[in-house]
């Protein structure tokens, strides 16, 4: 690779262990995917395994001498750097019937990791939607972990980031640069799947649940390749396209999507494939939709346990709707609703009344969690998680394949739920 003076100084020790790593890593990687150079980047997203996926025992041991090796001697990052939420609030997890050795556990663990990354000076908003606390401008390089944010950005704002893990990212961070080749390339970014709505599917009727199934099903069938969305409603909100963002990753592995007039890249049909012949074609219907809602359900008892909602964090517009459910109404005593969203949005909501009215119902509002990832990652052993409801159809399918049973619905079904104890399929 053709590396500038900074980028071999860099590469060479000058600025440290820490920044030396993470370039020979990038450089890697670079020379892997062809890369002919780097490019500077304006921002990162971390995904730090000690926080996210492995909070207690022996793996978060081990992955949290992985991140301080690779932090050893940096004092900040070079670019404005978010990270994703942490596994959960170990506080409220004794109120959850969890051991008070694991609690204490988890708090030590997650307190620890949380000082290592903002005393490099990372901004602690901990969520799975920075995109809507600094938006990227369109063509603007970045290096981004977490598979949500990497679609929305490469296809809502029209910013450029490759698929990055943790370590990756985290190398992005602590040097400003990341291989240029991928979606960072132009060329590499036009659409090849043409998806197209059958007439019995009228998109203004959608609600956000029937956005996840659809992405649902066209990340599975995509197999890898842009696809680009004809026929969504001009008029479609941040809050649908997040949906629609949520589960291409999750089913397909895709970076990216096109909504013809409504994302940056696709003005036109044409635009959007760059004047080239569609690779294939995808057509969806009511029967398509109304499977991938069956296909999602792994839960077969109708008593349901919890309500989460929330993956990726909830906007202003969920945050209302639950609100607006739930108002003059009581939550179940043997369920626990749970919307997670980010400090600011909480924040705004709490000013607003809105948290008050969840919370007056027997609800939880909380920030900088994830709201989905305890149930996957953060169970003792010998706790039972129980029936799960989930309005996101990338949440309920990785909690499938966790074994957890689930049932995918809308956010009105899913309050309906947490108010009788009971699924009722619509």
């Amino acid at each position: 690779m053709e590396l500038s003076q900074e980028e071999e100084q860099m590469l060479g020790g000058k600025f440290g262990s820490a920044v030396q790593r993470a370039m020979e890593m990038l450089v890697a990687v670079g020379e892997t995917y062809g890369a002919e150079r780097m490019v500077k980047i304006t921002g990162a997203h971390l995904v730090p395994p000690d926080l996210q996926f492995w909070t207690t025992g022996e793996l978060a041991r081990w992955s949290r001498e992985l991140v301080m090796e690779s932090l050893e001697d940096a004092t900040c990052f070079r670019v404005e750097t978010t990270i994703n939420p942490v596994i959960f609030d170990p506080n409220l997890l004794g109120t959850f019937g969890y051991p008070q050795y694991f609690v204490d556990e988890m708090n030590q663990s997650i307190a620890k990791g949380m000082a290592l990354y903002e005393s490099r000076g990372v901004i602690p908003a901990y969520t799975c939607c920075p995109f809507f606390l600094f938006p990227p401008r369109m063509g603007e390089h970045l290096a981004m972990a977490e598979t949500t944010v990497q679609v929305f950005i490469n296809s809502v704002y029209g910013g450029r980031t490759n698929r990055e893990g943790g370590p990756t990212a985290l190398a992005s961070a602590l040097t400003g640069r990341t291989p240029l080749y991928g979606v960072h390339l132009p060329e590499n970014r036009l659409g090849q799947v043409l998806v197209e709505l059958k007439d019995d599917l009228d998109p203004r009727e959608f609600t956000y649940a029937d956005y996840s199934a659809l992405s649902c099903y066209v990340g599975g069938r995509a197999s890898g390749k842009i696809p680009v969305f004809k026929g969504l409603p001009p008029d479609i909100s941040i809050t649908e396209l997040l949906y629609l963002a949520r589960s291409l990753p999750t089913t397909g592995g895709l970076l990216m999507f096109h909504a013809v007039g409504i994302t940056p890249e696709a003005p036109t049909l044409e635009a959007a494939f760059g004047g080239r012949k569609p690779l294939d074609k995808v057509v969806v219907g009511r029967e398509e939709i109304r499977n991938t809602f069956r296909e999602i359900c792994s839960a077969e008892d109708e008593k349901i346990n919890w309500v989460l909602f929330g993956c990726p964090h909830a906007t202003w517009e969920q945050i209302t709707r639950v609100a607006g459910a739930l108002d003059g109404k009581k939550i179940h005593r043997d369920v626990r609703l749970i919307l997670a969203t980010s400090d600011p949005l909480r924040a705004l909501a709490q000013k607003a009344g809105f948290v008050d009215r969840i919370q007056t119902a027997g609800g939880h509002v909380l920030s900088g969690v994830c709201s989905v990832g305890f149930p996957r990652r953060a169970v003792p052993p010998g706790y039972r998680m129980g029936v799960v409801v989930s309005d996101s159809a990338g949440a309920a399918h990785l909690l499938k394949v966790m074994g957890v049973p689930v049932w995918f619905g809308s956010i009105e079904q899913g309050v309906k739920a947490a108010i009788a104890g009971r699924w009722e399929a619509a």
